[in-house]
């Protein structure tokens, strides 16, 4: 017989199928899930605490200076160092990463996909931001081969395998020739015996995990060349910044060499 609380979940999923949500069983104690519901208490807490936005989610979901030094990794495997033209952002949330890319490459136009509303005012207030319709799947408003650095930090994360893929599938699309396509995933590299320990302990049943090969065997069909990568702090655990560059006349599916 169906529980109470497996009939509410399946009666809200038929309510909600038509806007592409559905609510999952899953719990995590990572605190950094939490803030994304509520910008205003968010930025409120941060203000109190006397801290930035950024330094403030680092304190309580993986640890100090993880933001920074994760931008820092990305643009130094991907060799950025200068002015660019075009990003694009993939779930920045609170905003964190893309001030930081801002203030380092100063790029003309900032795009952002983000389908929590509430911290859409903010968003927009960064420099050269430009707000576009998030429908939780795809890059639609954006031109093929227009962006120079597209990337999302931890949003594959959490989302289902397929929706990442899709995810990865226009980012190969939307970045030019020569640009830089950059997220991070939870690998089996990332899982040694402390964190595998810690996320069993804890129940955290809200991550998903990607082998990285056939991750990189995937981006390598879409025209994408692994250039690096680097591990992030996540709370109980570590994801792998993957970094890849769209090499110049490879079409997707023609493949592309890759580095280990």
């Amino acid at each position: 017989m169906m529980s109470l609380k497996t009939g509410a979940a399946t009666q809200l999923n038929r309510i909600l199928r038509p806007l592409d949500v559905q609510v999952v069983r899953g719990r995590s104690d990572d605190s950094g899930i939490k803030p994304f519901l509520s910008a205003r208490k968010t930025i409120a807490a941060a203000r109190r605490s006397g801290l930035s936005l950024s330094d403030y989610i680092d304190r309580f979901s993986a640890e100090p200076g993880a933001t920074p030094s994760t931008v820092e990794a990305m643009l130094k495997i991907a060799e950025l160092h200068e002015h660019v033209d075009r990003v694009c952002e993939i779930g920045p949330g609170t905003g964190r990463y893309a001030e930081l890319v801002i203030s380092a490459l100063r790029p003309a136009v900032y795009e952002i996909y983000e389908t929590a509303t509430d911290w859409l005012p903010h968003l927009r207030r960064l420099p050269g931001s430009v707000v576009l319709p998030a429908d939780g799947h795809s890059l639609g408003s954006t031109a093929s081969a227009s962006v120079d650095l597209v990337h999302a930090q931890k949003v594959f994360v959490y989302t289902p395998l397929v929706v990442s893929v899709g995810y990865i599938q226009e980012m190969a699309r939307v970045v030019r020739p020569g640009g830089t396509v950059a997220f991070d995933i939870v690998t089996e590299r990332c899982m040694d015996e402390e964190a595998t320990k810690t996320w069993v302990t804890t129940g955290a049943t809200l991550y998903s995990m990607i082998p990285r090969q056939w991750t990189v065997d995937l981006a390598a069909g879409l025209g994408l060349q692994l250039l690096g990568s680097d591990f992030a702090p996540l709370s109980g655990g570590r994801t792998e910044l993957l970094v890849f560059r769209r090499l110049s006349g490879v079409r997707p599916g023609s493949g592309a060499d890759v580095a280990s």
